[in-house]
């Protein structure tokens, strides 16, 4: 696989569990902007997630047991190595951008930023 520049143009703080917040990053190569990248971080391990939307039934989101909203993929990698490659060209991305994104003194917006 070829490797493709990305490039963060904006990180938005958001602390809620493994979540630091989220990205906009442009693939140069690709003329692509990819919104809402979540960030997570757990321990050591860092990575990007691809944006997903919400749940819906009957105009509501869905919830799990435990009252956590469901998400569905609107996008995915044909492989993990795809996957892992792009989730570690974010995170360079976003450090080079914001280097205290996945910092716990990094501010955290209290509302949804989207």
């Amino acid at each position: 696989m070829s490797k493709l520049t990305v490039v963060c143009e904006d990180f938005r703080p958001f602390a809620r569990n493994t979540l630091v917040g989220f990205a906009q990053v442009r693939i140069k190569d690709m003329a692509l902007v990819v919104k809402d990248i979540a960030l997570h971080q757990k321990n050591a391990a860092r990575w990007a997630a691809l944006p997903a939307k919400p749940m819906l039934r009957d105009g509501t989101i869905v919830k799990d047991p435990e009252g956590k909203g469901q998400y569905v993929s609107i996008m995915e990698f044909t492989s993990r190595e795809a996957r892992d490659a792009f989730s570690a060209a974010v995170v360079e991305a976003v450090l080079k951008h914001s280097p205290n994104a996945f910092s716990a003194l990094a501010a955290a917006d209290p509302e949804v930023p989207f």
